[in-house]
Order: structure tokens, then C-alpha cells, then sequence
């Protein structure tokens, strides 16, 4: 499970600019040398104390860490501001469900702190069949993996375990080609060894928009050549599941699709979240100008076609896994047309594409678990794959 690191310190006022200063430093530092640091929290209790929240991704990074102690200036550096250690304990993390607390392991598969997943186990012991769940938001750092929780949780109702992943996204370091790419890849292939509780033979992966990209991508890398990013997987999923997913990126390319990031004041489609990252927003905005496709591929359509043909469903290869490409008519951010041209695409090279398109649905009904026309179809195909039996209605 996830361990949180708990310490609290005092430091006079005149002391203050100084810890802040050494603090800064030290995180930089654990980003490089601690295997596992997810996060850091400092918090500031009255005038003179302070509680520094760190997380760990499991028990043997904390352990790490811990054993390491002060063995890089950095630390020393910042331990040097303070003027007394008040308290040091350790904790593991919950997050609130509707049923109650539930625990949740963070599991980071590379140094980045956008190189993290969260892992969420059903009660009992397994093993369980697992989704892989890669959330949207034009590929960019502004929105994060916590906006789909909803679908953690119907997920979990139906006793599938989820492993709910970030990636580094256009406007973080790393972001877009090749980062994006080889961040899902190696998120997904994470799955098999990941707990002995997962069922790594029974692997669904779903996203929404720019995730259903990248899931559907991802399921599609077994048909990749070798030596091309994300080429051959590990994991090997029995089903993609996108859900308003920007599938044909030389057609999003061509209608310069992402622009309306450019106006930060335009008011939000009907269900999307505010941006987790809002001061990362500017700078998107100002480079997005012809669309957010090339900041993602690192090309426009007419200028590299070979990348198209490794990062674009509708232009890759068959892989032999089926896809569910669901839409709703009235998606007001990504068309439609999209995932039809990729399902068409791929059936017409004898793979297993099925496109349904929902009357009515916006762009965020796709990931409303309370949705009465759209989801219970996405919970039949994910059950029919996975092999499971659906909870009877009523």
C-alpha cells in the first residue's frame, strides 16, 4: 500500500525563506535518488510548526529511504533550517468511497511523479480479473488520473481490480513523443507481476478521450514493428474498452482539433472536471495554436506519416485484439466520426472493431457510471470479456 511519511519540525520566522529554499532542494533531490517518492505536501500548522506529508509508493521504497537517511547535502541541508524534530511517523493512505475508507497501493513505474498508477483491489482475495484505466484531457498536464473515479468505483462493485494510471502529459517534462507513449506502454505492461491478487490473463484496457487514444494505442502495439515505441508488450490485453476516444489523429491533426484550449475563459463542456494543474494551462494555451496533435506526435499528418501509422488507431495495423469504440452523436469535443473511421479501418483489415454510437450521449455520458442508456452496455462488453457474471438489476 501506499506509505505516507509524517514529520513535523519547528523553525523560527527568521528561518523560514531559508527552510522553504532547502526544501525545494531536497524534493529535487529525492526525485532523482529515492526509488518510489510519489509526492510531497508541506503544510504549515501555526507560526513556528510545520507538517511535511511525503509519499511513498509501497512499503520497500519507504523502507529505502528510510535506511538512505541523510546521505545527500540536500538533506542535510534542509534538516540544518529547522530547529526541532517534533515528530516522525508513517501511514497508509485511504481514499474516500462511497462504502467507506478503502486503501489504495500507489504504484510508480518510473522516476517521473507522473510515472505512477493507482492500484485498487475488490474485498477479498482474488485472484481478480483487471482494467487498466488511462483518463483524458487533450493529453495534457492540466487534468490528471482523478477524474475517473466514478468508473474506479462501478469497476470495482463488479469485483474487478483497477490499476488507474498518469502518464506524463504535453506541458510536463517529458510529455508528448515519444514520453507519452512509452509512459503507457510501460503502465500497462506493469500490470502483470503487479500483485499476486490480479489476474494478469484477464486484462481489459479503458480510457476516455485522449486515454481512449492511448488505450486503444496500447492495444494495438502487439502489431507494431519492431524497434517502434511500445512494440512488443508485455501485457496482453483480452479487450480495449474507448470511450470518446480521439482515434484518427490525422483527421484531428487536419481540423486542428485541441484549439479550444487557446481560450482558458470559454465556459467548460456539460460533466468536465476543473484542471488539476490550472498554472500549467498558459503555456499549453500559447503553444497549441495548430492543434493539440502535434505537441502530442511531435509532427503534423502531411509532414511524418510513418508516425501516424504507429501512434494513430485508425491508421495502425490490426493486433487481433477487439475494441469497443463507443461515442455519443452529441460529443461536444471529440466527433464521432472519429471512432467510426477507426472501427472501419480495422474491420476492414479483418480485426475485431466494434463501433456503437449513442443517441444523445455527450462527451462525459461515457464515463457516467449513473448514465441509464450508455453505461450498462460498457459494464456487458467489459464483463463478456473478462468472463464475469453481471450483478442482476433491482
Amino acid at each position: 500500500m501506499s506509505v505516507i511519511e509524517l514529520t513535523t519540525f519547528i523553525v523560527g520566522n527568521d528561518r523560514v525563506s531559508e527552510m522553504l529554499s532547502a526544501r525545494h532542494a531536497m524534493i529535487e533531490a529525492f526525485r532523482v535518488d529515492r526509488r518510489g517518492f510519489i509526492a510531497a505536501k508541506l503544510i504549515r500548522l501555526d507560526e513556528r510548526t510545520w507538517l511535511d506529508a511525503v509519499e511513498w509508493a509501497d512499503d520497500a521504497a519507504y523502507d529505502e529511504s528510510s535506511a538512505k537517511g541523510g546521505n545527500l547535502p540536500e538533506i542535510a541541508a534542509f534538516f540544518a533550517t529547522i530547529d526541532s524534530l517534533v515528530e516522525a511517523r508513517r501511514g497508509t493512505r485511504y481514499d474516500d468511497a462511497e462504502d467507506g475508507p478503502r486503501t489504495v497501493r500507489t504504484v510508480a513505474y518510473g522516476p517521473h511523479p507522473s510515472q505512477v498508477g493507482e492500484l485498487y483491489l475488490p474485498e477479498g482475495s482474488g485472484p481478480f480479473p483487471g482494467v487498466v484505466l488511462v483518463h483524458g484531457g487533450f493529453w495534457t498536464a492540466m487534468w490528471d488520473r482523478r477524474q475517473i473515479l466514478p468508473v474506479v468505483e462501478d469497476l470495482l462493485s463488479l469485483g474487478i481490480a483497477v490499476y488507474n494510471v498518469d502518464y506524463r502529459r504535453v506541458g510536463e517534462e517529458g510529455g508528448g513523443w515519444p514520453g507519452t507513449f512509452a509512459d503507457v506502454a510501460a503502465a500497462v505492461d506493469t500490470i502483470v507481476g503487479i500483485d499476486p491478487a490480479v489476474d494478469a490473463e484477464r486484462i481489459v484496457l479503458v480510457g476516455h478521450s485522449a486515454g481512449g487514444h492511448l488505450a486503444t494505442w496500447a492495444g494495438l502495439r502487439g502489431a507494431l514493428p519492431t524497434g517502434a515505441v511500445g512494440a512488443d508488450p508485455v501485457a496482453r490485453p483480452v479487450g480495449v474498452v474507448s470511450l470518446s476516444g480521439v482515434l484518427d489523429l490525422v483527421a484531428a491533426d487536419g481540423e486542428k482539433f485541441g484549439t479550444a484550449l487557446e481560450d482558458m475563459d470559454a465556459e467548460p463542456i456539460w460533466g468536465a472536471p476543473p484542471p488539476a494543474r490550472p498554472e500549467v494551462w498558459p503555456a499549453v494555451a500559447a503553444a497549441v495554436t495548430g492543434g493539440i496533435v502535434p505537441l502530442l506526435v511531435g509532427a503534423h499528418a502531411d509532414k511524418d506519416s510513418e508516425r501516424f501509422a504507429v501512434t494513430s488507431p485508425a491508421q495502425m495495423r490490426a493486433s487481433g485484439v477487439p475494441v469497443l469504440a463507443l461515442h455519443g452523436d452529441a460529443d461536444e469535443a471529440v466527433p464521432a466520426s472519429y471512432s467510426r473511421a477507426f472501427a472501419e479501418s480495422i474491420t476492414a483489415q479483418g480485426g475485431q472493431a466494434e463501433f456503437v454510437e449513442c443517441a444523445g450521449g455527450r462527451h462525459f455520458d461515457t464515463v457516467d457510471p449513473a448514465n441509464p442508456e450508455i453505461w450498462p452496455a460498457v459494464r456487458a462488453w467489459i464483463a463478456e470479456r473478462l468472463g464475469i457474471t453481471l450483478p442482476k438489476a433491482g
